[in-house]
């Protein structure tokens, strides 16, 4: 089930700003198990059960991307980036820009080194790089329905590796923990996850800009308690430890955009602990959607799983970790951190 929704979402474009056509998705697939709403910035809440306490859990929508600033005479496609991607990966992908007529595929293009009269090849940086899209003039790139400010995405592969629970592919973050909320969300519709608290679940914007759409959230719905469900870039041992895919969930505790209350931490780790699913206390760089409820005095908690290659096209997730993901956020919300109070 969480595969399906996985590969679905995936394969849905939604660059930071764009996010439209994910929302659709997703709001189709909840909407009959709660009162949904879209905010004035993007962001979709579902609003399930009832009770004294407030729980929110957050997924965003958005993925890197591109975005066209400029068709040139000859027909080339001059982007920005939108989120961190990193030049390294940029030469030789293919991508799809995503017009009002449809979308048109291309490729982002670059001298081989038979051409190339440097001694020593460099990175070359994105705004020397451009979009061919097969035509030799802006008209007809324009004819294609190629427009300024058109959003672009990467294509997406999707590989099964291992014994068949390693998943690889493009946007993992953050849309498996967009689809553990479809599924989180099912679960507690149909009974066999009971909150003793009012949840809510968000699916939020503009995260990889800048955690927009969770501040523009966190100041509009405060609840008691709120937890980011995204990814942990794993498998560096100065930063992440021995934090590895296949061990478990992980409890980012400490990143470059906030620190965890140890309070909470170790009401999660117990918890974990008491029902014999393994946990993996993380540090990470970057930054989770907890950090926008922090600002507002919230206490918040980042959850997820360890991810390899993120920001790049061949992010890699263990299903394993998902299972055990759900399994806590299960047993978190049925237990509505009732030990805190």
């Amino acid at each position: 089930m969480f595969t399906e929704i996985l590969r679905k979402l995936v394969n849905v474009p939604g660059v930071s700003g764009f996010e439209d056509k994910v929302r659709e998705s997703i709001r189709s697939s909840i909407k009959s198990y709660g009162k949904t709403w879209i905010d004035p910035i993007g962001n979709l809440v579902l609003e399930l059960g009832e009770g004294e306490k407030s729980i929110l859990l957050a997924a965003h929508m958005d993925e890197l991307g591109l975005l066209v600033t400029n068709i040139d005479d000859d027909g080339k496609i001059r982007f920005r980036k939108i989120g961190g991607i990193d030049d390294r990966i940029l030469p030789s992908q293919h991508v799809v820009i995503h017009t009002s007529k449809g979308d048109v595929q291309g490729v982002i293009g670059l001298t081989p080194p038979h051409l190339r009269l440097e001694k020593e090849l460099k990175v070359v940086p994105w705004n020397e790089l451009y979009i061919d899209v097969g035509v030799d003039s802006a008209e007809e790139a324009r004819e294609l329905g190629i427009e300024v400010l058109d959003p672009v995405t990467f294509y997406k592969p999707w590989s099964i590796l291992g014994k068949g629970d390693i998943i690889a592919t493009r946007s993992i973050d953050d849309r498996f923990g967009c689809a553990v909320l479809v599924e989180l969300a099912r679960k507690i519709y149909e009974g066999s996850i009971r909150p003793r608290a009012k949840i809510y679940l968000a699916w939020t914007v503009q995260e990889e800009v800048g955690l927009r759409g969770a501040l523009a959230l966190a100041h509009t719905l405060k609840p008691n308690y709120m937890i980011a469900v995204d990814t942990t870039t794993c498998c560096n041992p100065v930063i992440t430890g021995g934090l590895k895919p296949g061990k478990g969930p992980t409890l980012r505790v400490v990143d470059n955009a906030g620190i965890m209350n140890p309070r909470i931490a170790k009401y999660i780790v117990n918890l974990a602990r008491e029902h014999s699913i393994p946990l993996q206390p993380a540090s990470a760089g970057g930054g989770t959607d907890m950090a926008a409820f922090q600002r507002v005095n919230v206490y918040a908690v980042s959850l997820g799983v360890p991810v390899k290659y993120t920001h790049s096209t061949t992010e890699m997730i263990n299903l394993n970790d998902v299972d055990m993901l759900i399994k806590l956020l299960s047993v978190v919300i049925e237990d509505s951190f009732k030990n805190i109070d």
